[in-house]
């Protein structure tokens, strides 16, 4: 066997790693967060009179939702929105949004205030 045909199955492997790594699967709680999109923007980036998510930290993203699950505030639509989550699938969604940076993009370290609308108002 020459050296070419030592070499290439060992560099296609290789490849086919790098490969693999790129096509990772994404985060939990992006897949779950797809339905927040329509509202809340792609990557939390809310429309306008929505509330933003991206950057915001985890335990108010997780807070609120579970306040609209149990139908706390009044938001109907958020009412029906979180009850089709479990906790946990409500933490995954959390989680995704805090790890966002405040462009939607670039991971946060600290928490942030909340920049929204208010429900309440």
């Amino acid at each position: 066997m020459t050296a070419y045909g030592k070499t290439l199955p060992g560099a296609l492997a290789l490849a086919l790693l790098g490969a693999a790594s790129a096509y990772a699967a994404p985060p939990p709680g992006r897949l779950l967060a797809a339905q927040c999109a329509q509202c809340h923007g792609t990557n939390g980036q809310a429309v306008s009179g929505m509330e933003k998510l991206a950057g915001e930290s985890e335990g108010e993203i997780y807070k609120e939702l579970i306040e609209m699950k149990a139908k706390l505030k009044p938001d109907e639509i958020m009412h029906r929105q979180a009850a089709g989550y479990s906790d946990e699938q409500i933490r995954l969604i959390a989680r995704y949004y805090a790890s966002l940076g405040k462009s939607g993009s670039t991971a946060s370290t600290g928490t942030s205030s909340r920049n929204r609308k208010s429900r309440d108002d």
